[in-house]
């Protein structure tokens, strides 16, 4: 993954798996790889990953289970659809101000 210098590489790891959320890749109740293994995949520091991962629980979007692993939520689509929708139109908004 190529990541950006205008945005923490935490956030667009976050933004990473929440896109893969919503295209079906991941799905509600799966089981997500481990911090090791997200951080060899994303050639991150494990902090790194683990601020992604505790991003995405404080959101609602997965649950960590202590000793288990963290499961996608099977509630969060709607609300997950929503705020992705809106921080693009804001994305879309800066970079039109930018220019």
């Amino acid at each position: 993954m190529d990541f950006r210098t205008d945005t923490p590489i935490y956030v667009q790891i976050a933004t990473h798996i929440k896109e893969q959320i919503m295209s079906g890749s991941l799905r509600y109740g799966d089981k997500l790889p481990s911090v090791r293994e997200y951080s060899l995949l994303f050639e991150v520091s494990a902090l790194t990953m683990q601020r992604a991962l505790a991003q995405l629980d404080t959101e609602g979007i997965i649950q960590a289970k202590r000793g288990i692993g963290n499961f996608v939520l099977s509630d969060c689509r709607e609300n997950l659809e929503a705020r992705m929708v809106d921080q693009q139109v804001q994305e879309f908004i800066a970079r039109m101000r930018n220019m």
